[in-house]
């Protein structure tokens, strides 16, 4: 199995998250923030793809990055709003940019696009400094909390996909798309959302990385966390090898019993 990732979560003024320092991280271009008069100017050389997207319907000026985003913060009146949703996912390092990006547009478009809502998304490198065969290519998606027609941004907000079990769909439509494309490439290759207990595989589950230690990690630094992974990869690799050598052991056992 390959590598599952996907989390999601929501930009909310109540804890001081601004919408255009997110989407100025993510993409790398200069914004000002429209609700605090900041501008955010870092720069990004680690991006791999980088685009807006957008329903048919919508106003074709959005298509320009400052007005998408002040159009989803000026929207919002209320010093507490949530401005947008937000979602990191790893993309598969064994594919090529070309079906990383594909994964990306098709999930996107499917999930977002197709229920009127807009989009942001970049695709960073994930370079390891250290150990190149361990680069972790991942995707930054920030989405709209209101749908869009012809006029800009619905009155009313989109609270039908704050519900968790959303979070379950787009959890299983993500590992969709990545065995799509697996499976395009002719490659052996599957991931799954569900929790190793529920898929019935025996493996220790790796512990989780706040997004602190996750960026840490990608930059190639070693955090706790990311230490005790590394141990128990090793743990279940040790034991992968046992069992395979169990396997064998017992298949050399039977066909010596056959010729018996």
């Amino acid at each position: 199995m390959s590598l599952f990732l996907f989390r999601a979560g929501i930009i909310s003024r109540s804890k001081n998250s601004s919408l255009a320092r997110l989407v100025n991280y993510i993409s790398g271009q200069a914004l000002q923030d429209t609700y605090t008069g900041i501008k955010h100017y870092r720069r990004r050389n680690d991006i791999l793809y980088y685009n807006i997207y957008l329903p048919s319907n919508a106003p074709p000026h959005f298509s320009d990055l400052q007005t998408l985003c002040a159009n989803m913060d000026n929207v919002e009146k209320r010093k507490d709003s949530q401005t947008g949703r937000l979602f990191i996912a790893a993309l598969p390092n064994e594919l090529s940019p070309h079906e990383q990006t594909r994964i990306v547009d098709s999930f996107i478009t499917k999930n977002f696009v197709n229920n009127g809502l807009c989009a942001i998304a970049a695709i960073h490198k994930g370079e390891n400094s250290l150990e190149p065969s361990r680069n972790n290519p991942h995707v930054h998606i920030i989405v709209s909390t209101r749908t869009v027609d012809e006029n800009g941004f619905n009155a009313k907000k989109d609270r039908e996909h704050n519900k968790r079990e959303y979070l379950d769909i787009w959890r299983e439509q993500w590992a969709l798309e990545q065995n799509r494309a697996y499976e395009r490439n002719n490659m052996d290759i599957r991931v799954s959302h569900k929790s190793l207990e529920v898929q019935g595989i025996d493996r220790e589950p790796l512990r989780h990385l706040n997004i602190i230690e996750w960026n840490r990690e990608l930059r190639g630094e070693r955090t706790p966390t990311g230490d005790k992974n590394r141990c128990i990869i090793a743990r279940n690799e040790d034991a992968r090898c046992r069992e395979e050598l169990h396997r064998s052991s017992q298949i050399r056992h039977n066909l010596r019993s056959r010729s018996l």
